[in-house]
């Protein structure tokens, strides 16, 4: 009997639990910031990639980029292609698998009318078990640390086809408007017509193709290019809140989160894996982007890799 409480003591013993100040003050290489270079993953750390054999792999490709013009894409992306339609039903099938839906699930007929309507474009850059599990955890987390408080006009950087807005749209969450923004024009093509209710709201949702370097994130002139080749109006608008997906593919991240002015609510989602910006560990990854009011830090396993969160006040 005595064994048994002795192990238990020893099990909670504070003084083995490493407080959050002690890892971001640590100097392991996979937390230490204080060189411009990326340090290395500890071989211990690292996550390998075993070939499995007599197993094909399915290559996902990134669509290649391309200038938004709405009227040469509608007519090449409505061009019949059978097996891309086939395989696009069964992305949306992965995707749909592998994700939360909240308070509605619109996100099932929105997939439904783009695959009928466009069938000769590959989503699965988007539309994959990665991103459905990312875009839950990121949507669970904001409802809970929000819930019904008004977060303004939210900007999505790197929205690619906007499923993330998709997932807020199915939300009781309050929100001004949702801007997606990506530099691949077809995004915009994608994003716009999975959310053409939105576009006719005055435009509740609206997709843009634009350089995250581009954007003013305190006061925003917004202008986005229009189906019928001409820009629309200007307008100011201030963004709300920003996420940004996609900091592992900035090669210069901490010059785009130098933009954000402080005390802007922010959302950033970094990545292990094959990224020109792979953050060693969730450490270092809350050092690079440091806030005012952390509101959430985590880290999350999908597949062979680990992403990052971390949410607040800049």
């Amino acid at each position: 009997m005595s064994n048994i409480k002795e192990r238990r003591k020893a099990r909670f013993d504070k003084s083995k639990i490493t407080k959050s100040d002690d890892l971001y003050g640590s100097k392991d290489p996979s937390v230490d910031i204080s060189s411009e270079e990326m340090p290395d993953i500890p071989e211990s750390e690292a996550i390998v990639q075993k070939e499995i054999p007599n197993k094909r792999r399915k290559i996902r490709r990134d669509l290649l980029v391309k200038d938004y013009d709405y009227q040469t894409m509608a007519v090449d992306y409505s061009m019949a292609n059978v097996n891309q339609q086939l395989y696009n039903y069964r992305c949306a099938m992965e995707f749909l698998a592998h994700v939360n839906l909240t308070d509605n699930d619109t996100i099932v007929d929105r997939f439904k009318d783009l695959i009928y309507n466009y069938p000769n474009v590959d989503i699965s850059t988007f539309a994959n078990k990665e991103n459905a599990k990312l875009y839950s955890w990121i949507v669970q987390q904001m409802i809970y640390i929000y819930g019904q408080k008004y977060i303004g006009v939210v900007y999505l950087l790197g929205g690619g086809m906007g499923l993330l807005g998709s997932m807020f749209l199915d939300t009781k969450m309050r929100f001004e408007n949702i801007r997606s923004f990506d530099i691949n024009g077809t995004c915009q093509f994608l994003a716009d017509e999975f959310h053409k209710k939105e576009l006719l709201q005055d435009w509740r949702f609206k997709a843009n193709t634009q350089d995250l370097f581009n954007i003013n994130y305190i006061e925003n002139e917004f202008q986005t290019r229009l189906p019928n080749g001409k820009l629309s109006s200007p307008y100011s608008e201030i963004p709300g809140t920003i996420i940004n997906c996609s900091v592992s593919h900035l090669t210069n991240f901490q010059d785009w989160y130098e933009m954000i002015p402080d005390t802007k609510r922010v959302i950033v989602v970094g990545e292990t894996g094959d990224v020109p910006r792979p953050f060693p560990s969730s450490q270092n990854f809350n050092l690079r982007f440091p806030m005012s009011f952390e509101q959430y830090s985590g880290v999350i396993t999908v597949g062979g890799k680990q992403f990052f969160m971390k949410m607040g006040l800049k």
